[in-house]
C-alpha cells in the first residue's frame, strides 16, 4: 500500500470545517484537483456517488466511515486490482482544528500507481491548505 499524508490548522471549529465537508458543491473552490464530488444519498457509511478529478474520468466512490464532525473515509476503485482510499480528519484544538487528508492506493505496485496517476505530497499538502484558508475565509466573512 502507498501513504501519502498532510495536515494543517485552522481557526475555525470542526463543526465548522464539517460543514464545508458537507456542502460538495462548493469542494472545487477549494480542491483544485476535483471537478466535483457528489454522493448519492446521505453524508454516511455505505452511501456511494461519483466523483470526478480535474481532467480525469468520472470515478465511482462509497462512503466507508462517517463520523459527524469527525472524520469520513471513502474509496474509489481504480481498477480491477486498485483503489483509492482518502481519509479526511478532524481534531479539535484550543485555538481551531487539526485537519488531516491522508491518501492510500491499495493493490499490487501501488506506489507505481501512485507516480502514473501523479499523486504527489505537495499536491495533497496544497489542497488541505486550501481547505484551511477557506475554511478561515468563510468564517472571516459570516463575521462581517
Amino acid at each position: 500500500m502507498w501513504t501519502v499524508s498532510a495536515t494543517e490548522q485552522t481557526k475555525v471549529s470542526s463543526a465548522e470545517v464539517w460543514q464545508i465537508y458537507c456542502d460538495f458543491s462548493n469542494w472545487s473552490k477549494w480542491d483544485y484537483g476535483l471537478s466535483f464530488y457528489r454522493p448519492e444519498g446521505p453524508f454516511a457509511a455505505g452511501t456511494t456517488g461519483v466523483l470526478q478529478p480535474a481532467g480525469g474520468p468520472e470515478l465511482a466512490f462509497e462512503l466507508l466511515q462517517v463520523v459527524e464532525g469527525q472524520c469520513f473515509v471513502d474509496r474509489t476503485p481504480i481498477g480491477p486490482d486498485h483503489a483509492i482510499v482518502g481519509r479526511h480528519e478532524l481534531t479539535p484544538l484550543s485555538s481551531g482544528t487539526q485537519i488531516t487528508h491522508i491518501i492510500e492506493i491499495e493493490g499490487p505496485n501501488s506506489e507505481q500507481m501512485a507516480q502514473e496517476m501523479g499523486f504527489c505530497q505537495e499536491e495533497l499538502y496544497e489542497t488541505v491548505s486550501n481547505l484551511a484558508r477557506y475554511a478561515d475565509k468563510l468564517a472571516v466573512a459570516g463575521k462581517e
